[in-house]
């Protein structure tokens, strides 16, 4: 799961109207982490806002916004929300304690403080604290390893198969058009042949770091198998997928990978087709981008065809 978080990492926000408090607690907590006071609600959400800490011990008994307004504010935000807080209070009454909880405390310590016990309860949320971040951590790459190609980083065909599904649905709610690019490096069974495996993968990193630089950050680029590639265009027709196209074969173009000493340029075919909401599947839209593609590769490579240019069966 990765090594635990030392204290000087982990950042500590302490909030009390009474500034003997927010001392008293500073000096407590110095070897537990960055400790940061606020005295104000409104300074404590700002804080929280801008540098996240990792926990916040919060008054509940203050004059503009009280801790159960700033719980509240923070649970609303999406940077802040997961930060546990500790509630401090001088209060006894168990319904308070109870409110506290149900708006989403993790914990609460009384006044006055028990240095020892603050310690110790600190000291425990930070550690479950360090464990979900490493969870998190670990569940995105997971996410990551089942989404993208291990070689090139682009995403997998699994992947693109979802976004493609997902972008095929809003096209029949919204009656948009959509477009799909099939892209296949010409020749890559040669420059296997000739220059070895070890070139034709260094030829596969660099076009997807080049088609990866010149899809806007909307776009999809995957690689579904192989040599051949697909790059999803959401809300673009098939004259702009072709204009997106003819500048993608002009990149590649340029590209020039270093085969023993030899400079190797190489080209892609593309096959370009628009859809809405008139395909059944997935599988029909790339189909028509195939059948495109297989016309670019056998009239001459180096070239984009889109399904319109395909003569009727």
């Amino acid at each position: 799961m990765g090594e635990a978080a030392t204290a000087n990492e982990f950042s500590i926000l302490v909030v009390d109207d009474a500034p003997e408090n927010t001392m008293l607690l500073s000096l407590i907590l110095k070897d537990q982490g960055n400790v940061t006071t606020a005295l104000s609600g409104r300074e404590a959400i700002d804080i929280a806002l801008a540098t996240t800490p990792d926990l916040i011990l919060l008054d509940i008994q203050m004059p503009d916004l009280d801790g159960y307004d700033v719980i509240q504010a923070l649970k609303g935000e999406e940077r802040t929300r997961n930060i546990p807080v500790i509630f401090v209070t001088g209060l006894s009454d168990e319904g308070d304690e109870e409110k506290g909880l149900e708006l989403g405390a993790i914990d609460y310590i009384t006044k006055p403080f028990k240095p020892a016990v603050v310690k110790a309860r600190v000291r425990n949320h930070l550690r479950l604290r360090d464990y979900a971040l490493q969870l998190e951590k670990l569940n995105e790459e997971l996410e990551r390893l089942a989404t993208t190609d291990p070689l090139t980083s682009a995403f997998n065909r699994r992947y693109f198969m979802t976004k493609l599904q997902d972008e095929l649905k809003r096209s029949r709610r919204y009656d948009r058009s959509s477009s799909v690019l099939m892209l296949d490096i010409d020749h890559f069974k040669s420059i296997n042949d000739t220059y070895g495996h070890d070139v034709g993968d260094i030829v596969l990193i660099e076009m997807v770091k080049v088609l990866e630089n010149e899809i806007r950050e909307f776009d999809t680029l995957a690689r579904l198998g192989g040599e051949e590639f697909a790059i999803l265009l959401p809300e673009t027709n098939e004259t702009s997928a072709k204009v997106s196209a003819v500048r993608l074969l002009d990149a590649v173009r340029k590209i020039t990978i270093d085969a023993g000493g030899k400079p190797l340029n190489f080209t892609v075919s593309i096959g370009c087709s628009e859809f809405d909401g008139d395909y059944d599947t997935v599988e029909a839209v790339l189909k028509s981008a195939d059948l495109a593609l297989y016309e670019a590769k056998h009239s001459g490579r180096d070239r984009v065809v889109t399904k319109q240019s395909i003569p009727a069966a």
